[in-house]
């Protein structure tokens, strides 16, 4: 299953979190397709080739390499996937256990997209303060 998206600028990675410098990593040997409100706009395909051969240098900080795949869950549109049907044989006391450890989980992941959303935030209004 595959996004909706299809075509990709700097702001989008830049919301995951990426450096400045990772996302020229990504987006140096690609070509723009176009233009739009002044940012290039990226094919979502090339980009998630782009980020696949990026994961594959073993020199990438694992905090780098965890916002790079999470871009890719988003572009392979299965980031807000959620598989129940292993659950088809546990007793609801175990379903009940292992849906909670879940929650746990993406409230923990949420919780990190909101600090990073925050710093966005904060920096964008700084840039937007200083011009």
């Amino acid at each position: 299953m595959d996004s909706d998206v299809e075509k990709l600028t700097k702001l989008h990675l830049q919301a995951f979190g990426l450096s400045d410098y990772t996302i020229r990593q990504i987006f140096k040997d690609l070509d723009a397709e176009s233009r739009s409100s002044g940012l290039s706009e990226y094919a979502a395909s090339d980009v998630k080739v782009a980020i696949e051969k990026r994961l594959g240098n073993s020199r990438i900080r694992p905090k780098t390499r965890k916002m790079l795949q999470r871009v890719l869950s988003w572009l392979n549109g299965d980031s807000n996937v959620i598989p129940v049907d292993f659950l088809q044989g546990l007793s609801p006391e175990k379903k009940i256990e292992v849906l909670r450890a879940r929650v746990q989980e993406l409230e923990s992941q949420e919780q990190i997209l909101n600090e990073d959303t925050a710093k966005l935030l904060a920096r964008a209004r700084q840039m937007a303060g200083s011009r």
